[in-house]
């Protein structure tokens, strides 16, 4: 990409918003809901993630580091896989998840605080995208700052029925290659997809979008002002820690769960579109993985340790063992340490329904991916548990607990977690604080709590468990020292 020595020099850094909310349940087995599709590896086990491809995207001389929102479970996995690409960022927890635009407005009020002139580029963490990118968007961070918000369209490739379409008006006068935005179509039948594509003037909606920070906090302070105030409050109420800030919950969870689109985009006279001249996909689906990968001469992906005999245009992953296909066509195999899945490319969309039929059975297999790294220990079992003493009514144990890692201490009366060394988030059901050394936990019988290490070493901790009545401090579900 060459914009020239002048432009380089006066061009505005941008800040890549990475969002990482979603569990992609249309690409199990490998995708779960603990663990994420925009985690897993796009090609094979040698492969950046999702979510690492999109940090690599935007990074250089015209990128700030990312600034990542995610659920609290997550973190750990976040920061591994930053490390992995050696990439520094700014990490932004939510208590919960409530939709893209208060995970939006988030980030944005964060970097104002930080730098009142910030220009944001949304970018989901699980698309894939080939071709230059960058260019076309460092060429809008002009009407960016002038006070514009740029949602970003692809050029239809046909009439597809699963994506939302951005129906573009006339190009404006202070900002070449910009338009003006008609109207937003969620996910139109086919007769109308068509007649979008046939008339020319419509994109497929990308999911990317730029602004500055002030553009979109005075916009939402016009358009949902509820929101607006809840998300400053979470902001301000927020827990700072090393590599992340962790925003306050009662006041996170009181906004609107909207995403930015419809929130702020659909109802804005701000609003402007451009296209973008790249292959785009947002993986939906076993067929649309198919359709972003490289197959060999007969058609066929393989991914993992493989043998196919006379079969052609068939996807095969394997996550742990060899898996052989004879005389298939058209069909997709994936493998994992703890499911299987078969289907026609034809069908892939409905995986969906496999992942609801194991939810309503209470099925695990739902939640957790055995192959995927861990990021959360039961506690149940947590990770290093050793167990020093137990007696018919009392239990002692130590765990040491990875940095980033996250244990649940179950709800009910009984069970008590002291921080030996480091430091820990605890997140309870209606409540958050931060525990340091010598302080202690007690489990909270309208719900569970989550423990996240948040220090930047190991934390030791120990749990003890009674069967008899513990009573909790009367006025605190949780004291803390330091």
């Amino acid at each position: 990409m060459e914009l020239g020595a002048e432009r380089r020099r006066d061009v505005r850094k941008i800040y890549p918003l990475i969002l990482c909310g979603g569990s992609g349940t249309r690409l199990w087995p490998i995708s779960r809901t603990r663990s994420p599709k925009q985690f897993q590896k796009i090609g094979g086990k040698d492969s950046l993630t999702f979510f690492q491809s999109a940090i690599q995207r935007h990074r250089g001389e015209y990128f700030h580091d990312p600034v990542i929102v995610t659920n609290l479970r997550h973190r750990g996995t976040v920061v591994s896989q930053l490390r992995e690409i050696q990439s520094g960022s700014r990490i932004i927890c939510e208590p919960m998840g409530r939709n893209t635009g208060p995970a939006v407005l988030a980030a944005s009020q964060t970097l104002f605080g930080r730098d009142p002139n910030a220009i944001i580029l949304v970018i989901p963490a699980d698309h894939v995208i080939e071709g230059e990118i960058n260019e076309t968007i460092i060429r809008q961070i002009d009407a960016a700052a002038a006070g514009r918000i740029i949602t970003f369209g692809i050029e239809p490739r046909g009439p597809e029925t699963g994506f939302g379409y951005i129906s573009k008006g006339a190009e404006l006068a202070d900002f070449p290659g910009l338009h003006s935005v008609e109207s937003f179509i969620e996910k139109p039948p086919l007769a109308k997809a068509k007649e979008l594509v046939d008339g020319k003037s419509a994109l497929w909606a990308s999911g990317i979008s730029m602004f500055s920070a002030r553009t979109i906090i005075e916009e939402y302070q016009k358009l949902d002002p509820e929101t607006a105030v809840a998300v400053k409050r979470s902001v301000m109420g927020a827990s700072p820690f090393p590599e992340a800030l962790y925003l306050e919950a009662d006041a996170f969870s009181q906004t609107k769960a909207e995403p930015t689109e419809k929130a702020v985009f659909e109802k804005t006279d701000r609003i402007a579109t451009v296209p973008l001249n790249v292959i785009w996909s947002d993986v939906g689906s076993w067929s649309a993985m198919f359709d972003v990968s490289k197959p060999d001469s007969n058609g066929n992906v393989l991914q993992g340790d493989v043998i196919v005999v006379d079969s052609k245009n068939t996807m095969v992953r394997s996550e742990t063992r060899l898996v052989s296909i004879v005389g298939l066509s058209d069909i997709i195999v994936v493998d994992t340490t703890d499911a299987v899945l078969v289907t026609r490319r034809s069908t892939s969309q409905s995986v969906k329904d496999v992942v609801d039929n194991l939810k309503a059975r209470g099925r695990p297999e739902a939640e957790h991916y055995a192959g995927a790294a861990p990021t959360m220990v039961p506690f149940s079992m947590p990770r290093g548990l050793e167990q020093i003493h137990q007696t018919d009514c009392f239990q002692l144990g130590t765990s040491q607990i990875p940095i980033g890692a996250c244990i649940d201490l179950e709800s009910g009366h009984g069970r008590q977690v002291i921080v030996v060394k480091g430091m820990v988030h605890a997140q309870g059901p209606t409540w958050q604080k931060t525990v340091r050394e010598g302080g202690r936990i007690y489990s909270d019988p309208d719900g569970p709590i989550r423990i996240t290490n948040c220090a930047d070493i190991e934390t030791e901790l120990l749990f003890m468990t009674f069967d008899i009545p513990v009573e909790s401090p009367k006025s605190l579900s949780m004291t803390s020292h330091g």
